[in-house]
């Protein structure tokens, strides 16, 4: 089933929830870092692997994400280069190790700060607070915005303007990003060609709009049929409609 992941900005009359992921294989480290963090407007989420990571990471909007370095050396940092470029997030590696070589790495996948023993509880918060202050200060203005997840197979992030099938981000030019969200977010609604065309193009022109749609459709279909997938159907006659589920059905 689709989600739809809202992100929120902050009025000056208002405060928002902050939401913070613990991915730590130690449930102590990580009890004791959440009971540290937990104060007004703070949720704190916990993951102990990789799988319950990356779902809690698509599923919500984080302003931190302290990373124990154990779980992302496991997966050679993937997991650290992927949430790095899916979004703007801040990421904070905890390590058990003083070896600067993992401090490199950890860096080079995309961390934002890396904290090695010895360090104190008060200083691992004061690094925490300040990563928060600055997603809080540095994230892009805007109306409501949010991403859209279909399980971990597909998810289209209009923020960063990026496509990830299967974990692989998918280069797309800005009229098949418009397309595929614009059907992606009503999924099952059929859309026909010219209200494709007024909502994406939204401009006159004397091209054949049938012409212009179907050509964008196709490579659109082809990027993501190469992720093995089929969400864009054709509604023979009338246009066509996105089915979450993107199973081929032999078009």
């Amino acid at each position: 089933m689709w989600k739809r992941l809202f992100t929120t900005k902050t009025n000056k009359q208002y405060q928002t929830v902050k939401k913070v992921l613990i991915i730590n294989q130690d449930e102590l480290e990580a009890k004791e870092i959440k009971k540290q963090l937990l104060y007004a407007y703070v949720e704190v989420y916990c993951a102990t692997d990789i799988q319950t990571a990356l779902s809690l990471f698509v599923k919500n909007d984080f302003c931190l994400i302290i990373l124990d370095a154990c779980i992302s050396a496991e997966d050679d940092h993937k997991l650290l280069k992927s949430m790095r470029s899916a979004k703007s997030t801040p990421i904070m590696v905890l390590s058990s190790k003083t070896d600067h070589s993992n401090r490199i790495h950890a860096l080079q996948a995309g961390a934002h700060a890396y904290m090695g023993q010895p360090y104190t509880h008060e200083e691992c918060m004061a690094q925490a607070h300040s990563l928060m202050q600055m997603y809080s200060e540095t994230a892009p203005e805007g109306n409501l915005c949010y991403t859209l997840a279909f399980g971990n197979d597909l998810i289209i992030d209009p923020l960063t303007r990026q496509v990830f099938a299967h974990g692989k981000e998918l280069k797309m030019t800005r009229k098949e990003f418009d397309l595929l969200f614009r059907l992606a977010s009503n999924p099952g609604k059929v859309f026909t060609r010219e209200q494709l065309y007024d909502h994406i193009w939204d401009e006159q022109s004397s091209y054949n709009v049938d012409d212009v749609v179907k050509h964008h459709i196709k490579t659109l279909r082809k990027k993501l049929t190469g992720a093995n997938a089929e969400y864009i159907k054709n509604v023979w006659g009338v246009g066509y409609r996105f089915d979450h589920d993107g199973e081929k059905d032999g078009e």
